[in-house]
């Protein structure tokens, strides 16, 4: 149960995230001040390595297998598409923060 209320809770945060990016960010600061991939294609490679090996839920997702109707059938579908849902959620958000401030005003 305490999962369902932090998984509610984690998707109307990014959904107030995503909202509020694109109603007060800019679409400039997605071009400025060195343009669109700024790093080039190895930085979008590094960023998307890094984001895709700090999720871990995908292993819970995994063995909840025993628990399931017809494993075969349904693991691989709630697989996809939580990656499916995350990926989007993910980019969305991405977009929405990249529009809010230019990366070089970000301090890391």
């Amino acid at each position: 149960m305490l999962n369902l209320i932090m998984t509610v809770f984690h998707v109307i945060f990014f959904g107030f995230i995503i909202v509020s990016g694109y109603c007060t960010g800019s679409v400039k600061n997605l071009v400025s001040p060195k343009g669109l991939a700024p790093f080039g294609v190895r930085g979008v490679v590094n960023g998307a390595a890094k984001v895709y090996f700090s999720y871990i839920g995908y292993d819970s997702a995994s063995t909840l297998a025993e628990e399931i109707k017809d494993p075969s059938k349904n693991l691989p579908i709630g697989i996809i598409g939580s990656v499916l849902i995350t990926t989007v959620l993910y980019c969305l958000m991405s977009l929405s923060l990249c529009m809010m401030a230019p990366y070089n005003k970000v301090s890391a």
